[in-house]
């Protein structure tokens, strides 16, 4: 699926911010969270290589005012619990097949945090099990040991996530989504978390 102008919801979607020369920002954002879903279930797994530096992230929740102000609550509000502003992530590639990163937060003084530490590899997903670069949030935090995060790619320089948690019945969460468009900056590295002592990897 490209975008040649035209969102998917059909909302203008001019290229004044392009990523690619089939996407622009306008693009991205015009999608609804379905949209982000189905695109995400068939695209390819994202690989280390590609996921690396920084990278801004977005949460596109085109036609639904009610996901739009919740997330503005939650994600880009400078005095949210979740952290702060959410600004996107941040990888680097540490193994053949590992990696770790963070994400990255404006708080109100204008101060930027490397918080919300993770541990990456490739490997079949915990939701569908097809290829993903999975996050691990446990590996840095025993509370959020059961947190999946899952990257594949759109296009060059645009990846497509969803986040899931295991539930106590055994099956993992709905999934939020969110996009990364990047690498904007290198990796600075710094963030706060320790290594979590006998960690183990969620599988499906």
């Amino acid at each position: 699926m490209e975008n040649t102008g035209s969102a998917v919801n059909g909302q203008s979607a001019e290229q004044s911010f392009p990523v690619t020369e089939n996407w622009s920002v306008e693009g991205l954002l015009a999608m609804s969270r379905q949209d982000v879903l189905d695109l995400w279930r068939d695209a390819p797994g994202a690989s280390l290589q590609d996921m690396q530096g920084h990278f801004m992230g977005l949460i596109p929740n085109a036609g639904d005012s009610k996901q739009q102000r919740e997330t503005g609550v939650f994600m880009y509000n400078e005095v949210s619990p979740n952290g702060g502003y959410w600004l996107g992530k941040a990888f680097t590639k540490t193994g053949e097949n590992e990696g770790e990163g963070y994400n990255r937060f404006r708080q109100s003084d204008g101060t930027i945090r490397f918080t919300q530490r993770f541990t990456t590899e490739v490997g079949p997903s915990v939701v569908d099990g097809r290829p993903s670069l999975l996050m691990y949030y446990g590996a840095f935090n025993s509370r959020s040991g059961n947190i999946v995060d899952e990257i594949r790619k759109l296009d060059d320089w645009i990846y497509l996530g969803i986040g899931t948690n295991l539930q106590k019945d055994g099956q993992r969460s709905e999934p939020g989504h969110f996009m990364l468009v990047g690498p904007t900056d290198r990796w600075v590295g710094g963030a706060t978390g320790e290594p979590v002592p006998g960690f183990v990897k969620p599988s499906r």
